[in-house]
């Protein structure tokens, strides 16, 4: 009767090993989710006009080449140029490459990052340079903790940092700021 016994927990114990190594080497189910690595879809040399509220063109976005990835839906930019359309001035902003977070509206303009804001009736003529530029555009506020330059007809300012509100129409030099002022005749 003990040798039933044992015999049939060993028997017990086989079965519960191989089942439990026949499921050990099942792959598991996981869902499948879409690669980040690779863009959902591009475009290139394109146009984009955002509207605000009022149904007005608020900026235009234009770039050599897009490439839009689903997953956290950012768009990866070549070239991009920014005009954006106020009545009482005219501000473009443009880079070698920029990434734009729709879900944030932000985007981050990097090398060779260029504002230029035209001559008017009220204002001169405004260049700023930097190497990087993060933009939000529903606030309009423009910012960097690197080092830019900003130029206009009169004075040539360095700086490391700066904010730049566009509803406001102020920029903000944050630290070590130095620069020369040539007076007109």
């Amino acid at each position: 009767m003990r040798t039933y016994i044992t015999l049939a927990i060993f028997i017990l114990i086989a079965i519960g090993s191989f089942w439990f190594l026949q499921d050990l080497t099942k792959e598991p189910i996981t869902e499948k989710k879409p690669d980040s690595q690779f863009p959902d879809y591009f475009m290139e040399n394109f146009s984009v006009t955002n509207m605000n509220a009022q149904g007005q063109p608020e900026y235009i976005l234009k770039a050599k080449k897009m490439l839009h990835f689903s997953d956290d839906d950012r768009a990866e930019l070549e070239q991009p140029f920014i005009n954006f359309l106020q009545t009482n001035t005219n501000i473009t902003l443009q880079s070698s490459r920029a990434v734009f977070l729709e879900k944030e509206n932000i985007i981050h303009l990097h090398d060779k990052v260029i504002i230029h804001r035209a001559a008017s009736k009220n204002q001169s003529e405004l260049s700023i340079y930097t190497d990087y530029l993060k933009i939000d555009t529903q606030s309009h506020i423009a910012e960097t903790n690197l080092a830019a330059k900003l130029k206009t007809p009169e004075v040539e300012l360095n700086t490391i940092g700066l904010v730049l509100d566009n509803k406001q129409g102020t920029v903000k030099l944050k630290s070590q700021v130095r620069g020369i002022y040539e007076a007109t005749n």
